[in-house]
């Protein structure tokens, strides 16, 4: 007979312990409306991106980011936007050179635009060193950007790919290291 109350009053106290969990998440990122700068900094790149979408919503747009550690990732905040003009924010991390090329133009065909100064290697526990970049969409979309993703360990072979994509009217957009040199070129044309 006493099982049943107790199985009622352990789920209910299961239930409290999610909901403050849930509550707590929702109230990290809240900031006072009279602070003009936010340090967010994570391990996880969804945590991240659910983060700055929140600071995002309350007029928050990057200024840089940067390692902290191995594992680590920070990125430095200031409000400038009165919400509902926001910018929203994209977080990509891959290993494969491919995949980020073809998820930076995925992007960039809906609006967003590279932050370069957002690109960092990123030790991750099961894929090892990784890149991660962040694109940032403004409120209204002015300009479209086409991306190419130039990666190898030789510097000549760099140095000629580099050459041969600004005659095809690509600009460098941004360069990060790890083990191999990945700079990537952006193109851009009007709003379609």
């Amino acid at each position: 007979m006493l099982a049943k109350p107790f199985h009622r009053h352990c789920i209910f106290l299961l239930g409290l312990v999610l909901a403050a969990g849930l509550c707590a998440w929702a109230q990290r990122v809240k900031v006072d409306p009279e602070q003009r700068y936010l340090l967010l900094a994570t391990k996880k790149t969804s945590t991240m991106e659910k983060e700055l979408a929140e600071v995002a919503a309350q007029g928050f747009r990057i200024l840089v980011g940067s390692p902290t550690s191995g594992t680590e990732m920070a990125l430095l905040m200031e409000r400038v936007a009165t919400p509902p003009e926001i910018y929203t924010y994209r977080v990509l991390a891959t290993s494969h050179t491919g995949t980020m090329q073809k998820e930076l133009n995925e992007a960039a065909a809906q609006g967003f635009r590279l932050l370069p100064r957002t690109m960092i290697a990123k030790q991750t526990a099961f894929v090892g060193l990784e890149i991660v970049v962040i694109l940032e969409k403004p409120p209204r979309i002015e300009k479209r950007y086409d991306y190419k993703l130039l990666a190898t360990t030789l510097t000549s072979t760099l140095q000629k790919e580099i050459t041969q994509s600004l005659a095809e009217g690509y600009q460098i957009a941004g360069m990060v290291s790890r083990g191999e040199h990945m700079v990537i070129m952006e193109k851009g044309s009007a709003a379609r």
